[in-house]
C-alpha cells in the first residue's frame, strides 16, 4: 500500500504539472494578443507635417498713402490704401496731391496737380509724368544698383537715392535736387547746359520742345532693336568684326537695354499728349511691342 500511495502522489503531481503546462500555453496567446494590442493602442505616429499656408505676395505697384483733394483714374476717385497697377494714369486737380509707396521696394514719392502721371509703370520703380509736380523721398528702398527712374516727353531722370523736386510743364523740365544726386538727360541725347550729375542744392532745367509722339515711339523701337540684337550677339558670340570678347559684347548689350529702357519710357510719356484715342492706343501698343522686346531672351542658333 505504500507503494500503492506513492504511485497516487506521483501520478498527481504529473497532474498538477500537465495542467501547469497547458495553463501557461493558454496565457500565452493572452500575452502575446495584450502586447500587440498595447502596440497598436501605443502614441499615433506623428502626422506629417502639413504644408505651410499660402502667403500671396502683394502685387508691385504703387500704394496710395495719402489722398488730397481730388485725384481720380478713369474718373472714379482715388481711394487712400488703393493700390495702383501701373496701367492708369492719374489725374490730380489742381491743389491735389497723393504720396504713393510702392509695394515691395518701400520708394516714396508725392504727385502734385494739376497734372497727370502713370506711378510704378508696369509695377517697376518707373514714373511717367505727361505734366505736374513730383517730389521724391531719401533714404527710402535704396539697394544696390536700383534705380528710380522718372520719364517726361522732354527727358528723364534717373536716381538711386535722392530728394528731388521736379515740375513738367509749357516751359520744360525743371529739376532741383535737396538730397544726394540725380541724372537729367534731355530725350534727344543731346549734351545738357548742365553738369550731371546734378548734386544737392543744384537745379536742372530742360526747356520744352514740341510734342512729337511718332518720331519718340520710333526711337524706342529703334532702340528696342538694337538692344534685341546686341542680345544675339552676346548668345551667338558675334561681336563686330568678330574679335569682341564676352565681356565686351556683354557690357554694350547693358547699354542698348538702358537707351532701350529710357526711350521707350519717354515715348510712353509723350503717347499721353495724342489726343486722339485711336492714335493714342497705336502708339502705346508700339511702345509695348518694343518694351517687350529690349527685355526678352533669344534664343541662341543652332550651330552646324
Amino acid at each position: 500500500m505504500p507503494s500503492l500511495g506513492r504511485h497516487l502522489v506521483r501520478l498527481a503531481w504529473l497532474a498538477l504539472s500537465v495542467a501547469c503546462v497547458a495553463c501557461g500555453k493558454r496565457e500565452a496567446p493572452s500575452h502575446a494578443s495584450a502586447t500587440s494590442a498595447s502596440a497598436a493602442a501605443g502614441p499615433a505616429p506623428a502626422p506629417a507635417p502639413s504644408a505651410p499656408p499660402h502667403v500671396e505676395q502683394t502685387k508691385a505697384g504703387c500704394r496710395a498713402l495719402v489722398v488730397t483733394g481730388v485725384a481720380t483714374i478713369d474718373g472714379s476717385p482715388l481711394a487712400p490704401s488703393a493700390v495702383l497697377d501701373g496701367e492708369r494714369w492719374v489725374e490730380l486737380a489742381a491743389g491735389s496731391s497723393v504720396a504713393l509707396r510702392h509695394t515691395q521696394t518701400s520708394r516714396e514719392f508725392r504727385l502734385i496737380g494739376p497734372g497727370h502721371a502713370l506711378p510704378c509703370r508696369n509695377g517697376s520703380e518707373q514714373i511717367l509724368l505727361a505734366d505736374g509736380q513730383l517730389s521724391t523721398s531719401a533714404n527710402l528702398g535704396v539697394r544696390p544698383g536700383a534705380e528710380v527712374l522718372i520719364a517726361t516727353p522732354d527727358g528723364f531722370v534717373r536716381y538711386g537715392d535722392a530728394a528731388l523736386d521736379l515740375e513738367f510743364g509749357s516751359k520744360g523740365l525743371r529739376v532741383r535736387v535737396k538730397q544726394g544726386e540725380a541724372w537729367v538727360e534731355p530725350e534727344a541725347r543731346g549734351k545738357p547746359r548742365f553738369k550731371n550729375p546734378v548734386r544737392s542744392g543744384a537745379d536742372a532745367w530742360l526747356m520744352r520742345s514740341p510734342a512729337k509722339p511718332q518720331a519718340l515711339c520710333d526711337a524706342c523701337e529703334s532702340a528696342a532693336q538694337a538692344a534685341e540684337a546686341s542680345a544675339r550677339r552676346v548668345l551667338d558670340g558675334e561681336g563686330a568684326g568678330g574679335g569682341d570678347s564676352l565681356g565686351a559684347r556683354a557690357a554694350a548689350h547693358m547699354r542698348e537695354r538702358a537707351k532701350a529702357r529710357t526711350a521707350c519710357a519717354v515715348a510712353a510719356a509723350a503717347t499721353f499728349s495724342e489726343r486722339d484715342p485711336a492714335t493714342r492706343q497705336r502708339l502705346s501698343a508700339s511702345v509695348a511691342h518694343a518694351d517687350a522686346l529690349w527685355q526678352s531672351v533669344p534664343r541662341a542658333r543652332a550651330r552646324e
